[in-house]
């Protein structure tokens, strides 16, 4: 039996026959089946969408049957979500969220964008040099959570942290320039964006999540590992988990002391000084027992600079930052001090 797929950015043709499913693993191929011929396609406008209508090459014949498949990403969280032929929900949307604050972020799969939409807009890509081989780049303006991404470069290949929501041509030229990357990883599910697309550009390497976000995950590939507690995507650099902000947070640790702590570590409105919150929007810190645990966990490993996804910077010293950031929330929320308030 014979198939035929095409990937165009984010368009994923389908061609089905009896037993046969063929998508975005044959990227960019055309395999045209002897005896059909080409049509005209159009993918259509979704009941939530305001997505683009295109054309697009397809091949019809005999004992097939076409579908479109679009990978969207959602306008709110920033998140690729799985080949369709309309809007999904998005899997950050379970409806008003509950009080344990697990990590979705209430109502909101209403706007959509595609990948090609993405790439057509006016847009610059902003970058920074943090020295000793870590680099952060950023879409402006900015689409869903608007997360600076990091490349951290080695030897043995680089690592894309907390990849990029798009993948443009100019942002990937932009993470080309620094080397071949051997992996991609994230900080918490809030920061999956296109890791599956970031993959597949670099020839499928790993794309490294934490188990405990398995649930959150929007698009699925092979291409995902699942790991706990510790990993080494790459020799020297280290994936550290913590817990916190999500169930899973981790932090990334390079071979020199550099930490990227995602939003599991955030910066404050202070000077050197950083913040542990369950829920950002709402300012639902954590409780002193987790604090503890975060930054007890993080003493086993010596750094000198943290750098978190909203662009916050620590330097110097960020060890001690952190001990004495935590030392005071854990006080403060502990209630030492409530006959001061």
């Amino acid at each position: 039996m014979l198939g035929a797929v095409v990937v165009v950015g984010g368009i994923v043709v389908v061609l089905l026959a009896v037993g046969l499913v063929v998508d975005s693993k044959d990227v960019g191929r055309r395999v045209w089946p002897s005896g059909g011929r080409r049509v005209r396609g159009r993918s259509g406008r979704g009941a939530a969408g305001g997505h683009a209508r295109r054309t697009v090459d397809l091949y019809h014949g005999r004992g097939l049957r076409i579908a479109i498949m679009t990978l969207w990403i959602c306008d709110r969280c920033g998140i690729e979500q799985p080949g369709s032929p309309e809007p999904p929900r998005c899997v950050l949307d379970r409806g008003e969220v509950g009080i344990e604050e697990r990590g979705d972020l209430g109502p909101h799969s209403g706007s959509w964008r595609t990948h090609e939409q993405l790439a057509a807009e006016p847009h610059t890509v902003k970058q920074r040099d943090h020295g000793r081989g870590v680099h952060s780049l950023r879409r402006e303006p900015v689409v869903g959570i608007g997360q600076w991404s990091f490349v951290v470069r080695t030897e043995q290949g680089n690592v894309l942290w907390d990849p990029p929501t798009t993948i443009e041509s100019d942002t990937l030229a932009a993470v080309r320039a620094f080397g071949d990357l051997a992996a991609v990883a994230t900080s918490h599910p809030h920061m999956f964006a296109a890791q599956v697309s970031w993959s597949h550009a670099f020839g499928r390497i790993p794309v490294l999540v934490n188990a405990a976000g398995r649930e959150w995950l929007g698009r699925t590939d092979p291409v995902l590992e699942f790991w706990t507690e510790h990993a080494e995507p790459v020799p020297g650099v280290e994936l550290i988990e913590v817990g916190g902000h999500m169930l899973g947070s981790s932090v990334l640790r390079t071979a020199d002391g550099t930490l990227l702590s995602g939003d599991t570590i955030s910066g404050g409105l202070a000077p050197n000084w950083v913040s542990f919150q369950r829920n950002f929007p709402k300012h639902i810190p954590l409780s002193a027992a987790v604090v503890r645990r975060i930054a007890d966990r993080l003493d086993g490993w010596s750094y000198d600079r943290l750098y978190t996804l909203g662009g916050d910077t620590i330097d110097a010293d960020a060890k001690a930052v952190v001990r004495r950031s935590a030392e005071t929330h854990i006080r403060w929320v502990s209630g030492e001090f409530d006959h001061l308030t």
